[in-house]
């Protein structure tokens, strides 16, 4: 068994729900599926609590990657390409783990079922994010130059049109739903078939070098949420073949401050993306 696949197995449903965890991307395409899982994310947690401001600045973030604004690509065919990695690191699982054939049977199949859903592209959703006006307008509200267009008077206008904001925000969440759940059963797969491990960052500070042969897209650093409402937050730097890992601490109202005492963490690579 190879030495990837023996991690994976190993740690297939290891539980990290009691986790912060961080995301930080080790190539453009695992860049371009964290940017969309996290405003798909806001966009959802604004609808469902009705904070406007929230759901414009996320559906202005969905707007550049599903349209390949400002420099970002077309985000479903990065998806799509995502999806078909999956796939293939799970075939070359399923023979070496036969306990778990059918748990990966049952994602391969939905993996499928997800890529057909996404290869027609999402019309209706790149249409209502192209030219609805709010968006559009609080998209100008970005630009410098725009103080006397939609800047002044945007908080005044989203204020009395978010007393009707179903009406505005549900025909993007339906038009979005095939994308939510690709985006969704993707993040879930990571977690489902890719091993944890335990680590501790010697005076909080680490060093992580991938398995030789092994082309990782994702690295995920986990800390408990007690230690993340304290302050201390993960910070990278270096490249995929020799990743830096330092721990800071975050005090309202101060400077950065480098973590000096032994720090535990959890850290999960994902071999597929690369």
């Amino acid at each position: 068994m190879r030495a990837g696949c023996t991690a994976a197995v190993e740690g297939i449903g290891s539980d990290m729900t009691d986790m912060v965890q961080f995301s930080f991307a080790l190539s453009p395409r695992m860049r371009s599926f964290i940017e969309l899982r996290d405003a798909l994310a806001c966009l959802e947690s604004a609808r469902q609590t009705g904070r406007a401001i929230g759901w414009l600045h996320a559906a202005c973030d969905l707007r550049d990657s599903l349209l390949g604004d400002h420099g970002r690509k077309n985000v479903i065919p990065e998806i799509t390409s995502l999806l078909l990695d999956m796939q293939s690191y799970l075939k070359n699982l399923h023979d070496e783990a036969p306990q778990y054939q059918e748990r990966i049977n049952q994602a391969c199949e939905g993996i499928k079922f997800q890529i057909d859903q996404l290869q027609p592209g999402l019309p209706e959703a790149t249409d209502y994010l192209a030219k609805d006006a709010l968006i559009n307008a609080y998209l100008n509200t970005q630009k410098k130059h725009d103080w006397l267009g939609h800047k002044l008077c945007m908080q005044q206008s989203v204020k009395a049109l978010w007393e009707k904001s179903d009406v505005r925000t549900q025909p993007l969440h339906t038009a979005l739903v095939p994308l939510y759940d690709a985006v969704t059963s993707l993040d879930g797969m990571f977690h489902d078939f890719v091993r944890w491990k335990q680590h501790i960052a010697t005076g909080g500070t680490g060093r992580i070098t991938p398995e030789r042969g092994t082309s990782c897209g994702l690295l995920v650093i986990g800390l408990p949420r007690e230690t993340v409402a304290n302050g201390i937050i993960p910070d990278i730097s270096g490249n995929k073949l020799a990743i830096r890992l330092r721990f800071q601490l975050w005090n309202p109202g101060q400077s950065p401050q480098d973590v000096s005492e032994d720090q535990p963490y959890a850290k999960m690579l994902v071999p597929v993306g690369a």
